[in-house]
């Protein structure tokens, strides 16, 4: 789960975007207690019995120190919403000290999301969708867009440098359109 960055995540909400990650903790902390078999009043506790104990797993997005916060409190993972290797790597050392800091076990479950547009065109057909998508971040739209692997060799050093940097699960994201992009990525992992 994200919160989301652009207004139109929100327009059927009739909500904005001010409030989000308070409203967030307070919808993510009502479902565990449903979760969790709390009575609720004559009712008595309200749902069906999770399948695995505490709840789904939960993986939160973000990329700020509150977000960071934020996963080391409600949730078991989190996930990189875009970017390179490097950011990565950066950001998963702030989760790691939330997680510490907020007296947690273990190590979080760490994901990540990667563009990807391969074949004839590819630079154009990333450049051309990301900076469209993003296009409401501005200048930040450009940087996106640069980070997308638009190579069989770039897709293979990104899934090494993930790893390496203790990504648990690499996301792959077409940046073009066509159904052939499945099987160039296929042939790049191969």
């Amino acid at each position: 789960m994200g919160l989301g960055g652009r207004d139109d995540d929100f327009a059927a909400s009739g909500l904005t975007t001010e409030g989000r990650g308070r409203r967030l903790e307070e919808q993510l902390t009502e479902m565990k207690r449903v979760w969790s078999g709390e009575e609720r009043g004559l009712a008595g506790a309200i749902g069906p019995e999770p399948v695995r104990e505490g709840g789904p797993e939960l993986v939160l997005g973000g990329s700020t120190p509150v977000s960071f916060r934020r996963v080391a409190r409600l949730a078991d993972g989190w996930i990189m919403g875009g970017g390179t290797p490097e950011m990565f790597a950066e950001a998963s050392a702030g989760v790691d000290a939330a997680w510490k800091q907020a007296g947690r076990t273990g190590a979080p479950r760490k994901l990540a999301l990667a563009y990807f547009a391969l074949g004839p065109d590819a630079r154009a057909h990333a450049d051309g969708y990301l900076q469209h998508y993003y296009g409401f971040l501005g200048d930040a739209a450009a940087q996106i867009a640069a980070s997308a692997a638009v190579s069989a060799e770039m897709v293979r050093s990104y899934a090494d440098s993930f790893a390496a940097a203790g990504c648990d699960e690499l996301i792959f994201v077409p940046a073009a359109s066509g159904l052939e992009q499945v099987g160039l990525l296929a042939e790049a992992t191969g």
